[in-house]
């Protein structure tokens, strides 16, 4: 996995040790209707409604775009050392619930870094594929690459006043032989599957594995910083 991070980085952006210059505003955070939470300047490029707190209330998931683009610092690799700069235009995250009483959507998080960008994704595009809401837990799920393929998805949930990573998928596999590698974390139960084989023979070619994971703590959107960005083992990226 190490190779392929090394891989995206060199290919498709410019190292840099800038400091970000573009300032991020501060989502609206209370209005009736998405129009009303856009900020200038900023399009929504994706939205999801569902209840996410188990009040009953339907509430709402908003990704932002800004209009143009701008140059932003972004990390890969360990989060630390990996400091990339890009010309994209920046996106938010911006989750809400909403008040039964009011009709009000009241922001719960604002994340500037987590969603990828519409430049991270290689040669396959960008990489964003889909923002859903289901069973109240939040949905993020991105690919990319081009010959070798990647696959991410990450499952957010509120739970004690913060949104918690509980689930996550990873796959990296080859468009041409179907020859691949899928790890699926739990981090609720400390479980690793990892899959070895073929994406076009799974019932004969693959064989799958199961291991503890290993972390301190449970990683929100605060303490993980972004897709690429957490070494949760060695030489391997989640």
């Amino acid at each position: 996995m190490r190779i392929l991070i090394l891989f995206f980085i060199t290919h498709f952006v410019q190292l840099s040790f800038g400091q970000n210059t573009f300032k991020f505003p501060k989502v609206i955070s209370r209005g009736l209707t998405i129009n009303q939470l856009t900020p200038n300047n900023w399009n929504v490029i994706d939205t999801s409604h569902g209840d996410l707190n188990n009040d009953q209330s339907i509430d709402l998931a908003l990704i932002f775009e800004y209009d143009k683009p701008v140059s932003e610092t972004r990390v890969y690799g360990d989060n630390t050392t990996a400091i990339i700069n890009e010309t994209q235009k920046p996106r938010i995250l911006a989750i809400y619930f909403k008040d039964k009483l009011t009709g009000n959507y009241n922001l719960s998080v604002q994340n500037n870094d987590f969603i990828l960008r519409s430049e991270e994704g290689g040669k396959h595009g960008d990489p964003l594929q889909r923002i859903a809401i289901k069973d109240q837990q939040l949905y993020l799920r991105f690919q990319g690459g081009s010959d070798w393929r990647w696959e991410l998805g990450y499952t957010f949930k509120f739970e004690n006043k913060d949104w918690f990573l509980t689930n996550a998928i990873n796959l990296y596999y080859n468009q041409n032989n179907g020859d691949m590698t899928e790890r699926i974390y739990d981090f609720k139960t400390r479980e690793l599957f990892t899959t070895n084989g073929n994406l076009n023979r799974r019932d004969i070619a693959n064989q799958r594995t199961s291991e503890v994971l290993y972390f301190s703590k449970l990683r929100t959107f605060k303490t993980f910083k972004k897709p690429w960005a957490w070494e949760i083992m060695p030489n391997v990226y989640l």
